[in-house]
């Protein structure tokens, strides 16, 4: 779909580019050849010719679409928000992130003379970054990416990563899709090519107009959908849609769409957003019928507590826990969020004291102290059920936070009740 180039002058004074048929928003003005040639001789080899042509149309800009990277059989998405320039008054600019990677590669490899193997060219804020590949070899032109990881408990992995992303720019671009319509209520991306869209539309000028009803056909042809492939009965041979439509199913509690996914080859105990399953995303959502339904399909649950630990019933708890889910310290961190103290409890019978586990201990001790007070509170207002729960609470609290923190919260010592 080509715009005129009354359409590409409005769309690209409103700062919208395209490239790869994906639009770049706050477009910057193609680079000049003295700046290309400065970025190339910190290079180990010649700028591959997709990169030249990207910043030949925009020398930097933003994204907005959804790009998932597959790291040794491991889905995850990646933020490639921003597009790196000079002056860009980002977390670093473009020299900055060029500077930055100078840096780490003589510590590194102090003996080493040359430019930089991959350049870095996208990303977002410190977490994401996207390299292109500039040394001669097989992988040159290669686009590969490096993530930061997580602190312990959260997701799958902690640690950094690293991995190939596409053979090219034109197919990074190329992957560069939308998980949700953005013009639906429940889009979670993408919500900036729609106010830009939107902002032509309600210009004055028909050039303006013409190239938001051609820009939104461009936009909602990159749209995933998964419902459409549920419809015609071929889900389950389609992996993004049908991690799409199970990752729905367990965030909504909709068993009839489960049970359509898995009618159609959909594996229930598959990862499918950033390595949670979609038990642990039902759990997360407190989608209960359809945590039922997955129990029933026999899923693994080794991780069930540590995404539902603070929001489970007792009968659920112990039901996850015979079946193998395990208790360590980021299930009991999960569990110490949880109203019913016998969650708390159960969790903490196979989680012994550690080192790490003292701040928890102390937290223990002042949620403890608050529940005391509860207690009293309720007590002088004639709610006996009220003071015995909270006695009952701060009792199992006190006890626990004795394991973990035997000194106390740093402020106070505190007696306990048993």
């Amino acid at each position: 779909m080509a715009l005129s180039e009354d359409e590409r002058r409005t769309a690209a004074e409103a700062g919208i580019v395209l490239f790869d048929n994906r639009l770049i928003l706050d477009a910057q003005p193609p680079i000049d050849d003295a700046t290309l040639a400065a970025v190339a001789e910190r290079c180990a080899g010649p700028l591959p010719q997709p990169l030249v042509a990207l910043w030949r149309t925009t020398f930097g800009g933003r994204l907005d679409y959804d790009v998932q990277v597959d790291w040794g059989g491991h889905e995850e998405s990646l933020s490639v928000r921003e597009l790196f320039h000079p002056d860009s008054g980002g977390y670093h600019d473009l020299w900055g992130w060029i500077g930055h990677e100078e840096e780490l590669l003589r510590e590194a490899r102090p003996d080493r003379s040359g430019g930089l193997d991959a350049l870095p060219f996208g990303g977002f804020e410190y977490l994401d970054r996207v390299y292109v590949r500039t040394a001669p070899g097989p992988e040159y032109g290669a686009v590969v990416a490096w993530r930061q990881g997580l602190p312990p408990g959260w997701e799958l992995n902690s640690g950094d990563r690293a991995g190939h992303v596409a053979g090219n720019l034109h197919d990074l671009f190329d992957r560069l899709v939308l998980e949700q319509d953005p013009w639906s209520d429940d889009a979670t991306s993408g919500s900036d090519l729609v106010e830009a869209i939107e902002g032509l539309a309600d210009s004055g000028d028909p050039a303006a107009r013409s190239a938001s009803e051609q820009l939104r056909r461009l936009v909602r042809a990159t749209v995933l959908d998964w419902r459409a492939a549920l419809e015609q009965g071929g889900l389950g041979s389609q992996r993004r849609l049908r991690h799409l439509a199970l990752d729905h199913a367990a965030s909504t509690d909709d068993e009839e769409l489960l049970a359509r996914i898995v009618e159609q080859g959909g594996d229930p105990a598959e990862a499918i957003r950033n390595g949670l399953t979609p038990l642990d995303v039902a759990l997360v959502s407190r989608s209960w019928n359809v945590v039922r339904r997955l129990l029933d399909h026999q899923v693994p649950v080794r991780q069930a507590l540590l995404f539902g630990g603070s929001t489970i019933d007792l009968d659920l708890a112990r039901e996850l826990v015979h079946r193998g889910a395990e208790r360590n310290e980021s299930a009991l961190l999960s569990a110490a969020d949880n109203d019913d103290e016998a969650v708390l409890d159960l969790v903490a019978e196979s989680v012994p004291r550690s080192a790490g586990l003292v701040q928890l201990g102390q937290r223990l001790w002042q949620t403890a102290a608050q529940a005391a007070h509860a207690g009293q509170r309720a007590s002088a207002r004639g709610d006996t059920e009220a003071a015995g729960r909270n006695e009952r609470r701060a009792a199992v609290l006190n006890e626990l936070a004795a394991r973990y923190a035997p000194d106390g919260p740093p402020s106070f010592k505190f007696s306990g009740h048993r």
